[in-house]
């Protein structure tokens, strides 16, 4: 019998596995996928990381962590996963991303700038503002490569001795009360515990009725520019901003050439994982390039990426234990700000496993509170 099953190899299964496999469990992961794939939520090259925080005081803990066990993992994988470019969250200032960024940086004492449109386009003249958005500047702040990021944990799970079944998708699973059962389309499989970290695909593998998660559509796209300082990683920094009419984010050149821009939640389009519509579509590219307006120098977009975000009603995340299973993890960590929680979240994954419990405070993200 097994010690743990990990459904799900993306950003948290993998990251729940490496710390279980550090911890000595005789663990498996399964992923119906190859190990990296784009059918999911975790590719695309980038992913913030940043010590500005506007969705609340629980999650800076988290934030620390996180950057402590990516700075961690780049050394045991030898390889560079993190780039703090800084960070730069814009918005007007009765915006929730300036003003609660801002308070947050007072009261948790951070190194932060405040700046108008006038200072952020003079420090970053990428940026074409308009006046009444303003911005706080962070330095602790950049971008993970996400497929580095799983790749790593994943490799060093193996190295740990844990065992990945790729391409094997689960079909269900039953707690037989001394123990779990997990059905799928190759194999039976027992565990004294289980975690579900399947992303868009855990409205199914929950099986809890009623439970309000959503899958959106999320459509990237990369902007290319002929003065190509201007977006370049060493001079221009990871970004939020809600200029009034959309919530945008994005990222310096990296990967594939250009600026790279996405709005939150996109078109809003609510999808199934296995039928997500991959192509690209004329309101696809008018969103992304109306957004441009907020650059300098951009070219027209000719490379566009879609994955999902998976979302709960208040944004915050699910992590907790199965309602009908004592033996069983939920997680789904994301709402579109979760990837760089994904280091630390697996230690609490992990946690959660060997002793029932974790040092952190997660009570914000029970499952109880959708009752």
């Amino acid at each position: 019998m097994l010690d743990v099953i990990v459904i799900g190899m993306g950003a948290h299964g993998s990251a729940g596995l490496f710390h279980l496999s550090k911890k000595g469990f005789n663990v498996l992961g399964l992923e119906q996928f190859d190990q990296i794939h784009n059918n999911g939520s975790y590719h695309g090259l980038s992913r913030i990381i940043r010590m500005g925080l506007y969705e609340g005081d629980t999650y800076l803990p988290l934030a620390k962590r996180s950057f402590e066990l990516w700075r961690d993992l780049e050394k045991e994988y030898n390889e560079q996963i993190l780039y703090m470019t800084g960070i730069i969250n814009i918005g007007k200032k009765n915006s929730d991303i300036y003003k609660n960024t801002l308070n947050s940086a007072i009261k948790h004492n951070l190194d932060y700038t405040d700046m108008n449109n006038q200072e952020i386009m003079s420090k970053f003249p990428g940026f074409e503002l308009s006046k009444d958005l303003n911005g706080v500047f962070m330095k602790e702040g950049g971008f993970l490569d996400p497929e580095k990021s799983v790749k790593a944990h994943t490799q060093l799970a193996i190295k740990n001795k844990a065992i990945i079944n790729y391409n094997e998708k689960v079909l269900s699973w039953e707690d037989k009360i001394s123990h779990i059962e997990v059905l799928t389309n190759k194999a039976t499989y027992k565990t004294k515990k289980l975690v579900i970290a399947g992303g868009a695909w855990n409205i199914d593998l929950f099986g809890i009725p009623n439970l309000p998660l959503s899958v959106i559509r999320q459509v990237v796209g990369w902007f290319p520019s002929n003065n190509k300082s201007l977006f370049d990683k060493n001079n221009f920094p990871v970004w939020i901003l809600d200029d009034g009419k959309n919530h945008g984010y994005g990222f310096p050149e990296y990967g594939n050439e250009g600026l790279k821009i996405g709005i939150f939640n996109h078109l809003n389009e609510k999808v199934h994982p296995d039928k997500n519509n991959k192509n690209i579509t004329p309101e696809d590219i008018k969103l992304l390039s109306d957004f441009t307006k907020n650059f300098k120098n951009t070219k027209k977009g000719e490379n566009y990426g879609v994955c999902m975000f998976t979302n709960t009603p208040d944004d915050n995340f699910i992590l907790d234990k199965h309602p009908s299973s004592e033996n069983c993890i939920i997680v789904s960590c994301c709402s579109g700000h979760g990837f760089k929680y994904s280091s630390a979240i697996g230690e609490i994954i992990s946690d959660l496993c060997n002793e029932g419990k974790t040092e952190y405070n997660i009570d914000l993200f029970n499952i109880s509170r959708f009752n």
